[in-house]
């Protein structure tokens, strides 16, 4: 079984590249978080430094840690389902579940030991640098350095968010008849699965009982970390419910297209309406990324609203700490986005063929995926406001008695990052396809059979 998942993961390495990068960055910022945490302990065991420094690389470690395993989720969910013919078909020649399930997940935990084995020792590399920066900056104290490097550490907890995602995503294929998984291929059903649609009401109830739990409290801190801890939860249940409402999302999108081109444009919209579960899968990345940013963004500026008596260091100091914040969860959502948009993109070779010898040109296929580009980042960025504006009508709510006056949120920053979104998306779809159109048509159907 070894040999058939090393043989399996080298013909497929390009699907997953995205899961490589991802555990590649998990491993080095988690080996990097636990050494610094072990320097500081050392320069100022139990006291007021630690506990801070505690908390914002706690905040680090935990943002990523959970755009991490939402992104390898994602990816590994679209490599699933990708493979339904071929777990069809081996399970018609007699392979079991269970032998099916065995590969998939021992070559998500072969990917994730590449990636989290390299960037573990890439974080213990740079740990020595990212100790100068933090105490050059003011973030922490200065001290004795950590006595030890837990490569370790990094590399299990990447391999622990991946083993449990292939898990899920190859549930569904698994359950399905081989019939039904070709079926499914071509035509895609309308309902969400079973589990997926219990993991999103279980996270609605958690994200109600958070609510609830620092309801209960008082002090502004309380407040701001209450319609955090829901922000949270509701991005991870958008991300659960997006093939269920994606096709209402889709088609209110696809009016720009609609209105604007008269035949690549509808083109996108009718293969948008019609392929809910891949534009679901595209933009989910966008949705963690505009949601996630925008909680870290507007909660740091509520935070520096209420404390008025802050200094010019301390506001240094917490731009800083943004900055910490922000880095890691960009690039992973960056990458997330670039390599679902390839992974959607590429399987698409025998569709563009097909248009391509019925008369289409590479410059309309290229218009088409643009449109489709829009669609997706617009579904993403349409979701990710349904969470913010319930964080923010939430948080107003119960920071209200803290405040003299309403605090400013950072449009300009928030503008940017929803044309990051964009760009990406536009990128991640047009590159790609750029690269797929180049392959010719004949070939590219021969290659399906």
């Amino acid at each position: 079984m070894f040999a058939l998942v090393l043989a399996s993961v080298r013909t497929r390495l390009w699907q997953y590249t995205g899961v490589i990068l991802v555990s590649f960055m998990s491993a080095g910022l988690l080996t990097l978080l636990v050494s610094v945490l072990d320097s500081v302990h050392r320069a100022d065991p139990g006291h007021g430094a630690e506990r801070a420094a505690q908390s914002l690389l706690g905040l680090v470690g935990g943002t990523s840690g959970f755009a991490a395993m939402l992104l390898v989720a994602n990816t590994l969910v679209l490599v699933a389902q990708q493979r339904r013919v071929e777990i069809g078909t081996l399970r018609v020649v007699g392979a079991t579940a269970s032998q099916i399930r065995a590969q998939i997940v021992g070559e998500a935990a072969v990917v994730a030991l590449l990636g989290g084995t390299a960037g573990g020792a890439v974080g213990s590399a740079a740990l020595g640098a990212a100790l100068r920066w933090l105490i050059g900056n003011g973030v922490l104290p200065a001290g004795p350095q950590a006595a030890f490097s837990p490569l370790g550490f990094g590399v299990l907890s990447t391999v622990a968010i991946a083993v449990p995602a292939a898990l899920a995503a190859v549930r569904g294929p698994l359950r399905t008849s081989p019939i039904d998984a070709v079926r499914d291929a071509a035509v895609e059903r309308r309902t969400l699965p079973v589990g997926r649609t219990v993991a999103a009401v279980a996270t609605l109830a958690l994200a109600w009982a958070a609510w609830d739990r620092y309801g209960r409290k008082s002090g502004a801190h309380e407040a701001v970390n209450g319609a955090m801890a829901l922000c949270l939860t509701l991005l991870i249940a958008a991300w659960l419910l997006l093939p269920l409402v994606v096709r209402p999302l889709a088609l209110l999108s696809a009016l720009p297209g609609r209105l604007l081109s008269r035949c690549t444009g509808r083109l996108a919209a009718a293969n948008s309406g019609a392929a809910g579960r891949r534009v679901a899968a595209m933009a989910g990345p966008v949705l963690l990324a505009a949601g996630l940013s925008t909680m870290l963004l507007c909660g740091n500026a509520v935070s520096q609203a209420v404390d008025t008596a802050q200094t010019a260091l301390q506001q240094q100091n917490n731009a800083v700490g943004m900055r910490i914040l922000m880095a890691p969860l960009l690039v992973y959502t960056a990458l997330g986005i670039l390599n679902t948009l390839l992974l959607a993109t590429r399987q698409r070779r025998q569709e563009f063929a097909a248009l391509r010898l019925a008369g289409s040109t590479k410059a309309q296929l290229l218009r088409m995926l643009g449109w489709e580009s829009v669609v997706v980042v617009l579904s993403g960025l349409l979701m990710a406001g349904l969470v913010i504006t319930a964080f923010l009508t939430g948080l107003s709510a119960r920071i209200a008695p803290y405040l003299t006056a309403p605090a400013p949120l950072p449009w300009g920053t928030l503008a940017q990052v929803a044309a990051g979104c964009a760009g990406l998306g536009v990128l991640g779809v047009l590159v790609p396809g750029v690269l797929v159109l180049r392959v010719r048509p004949l070939r590219a159907i021969r290659a399906a059979e």
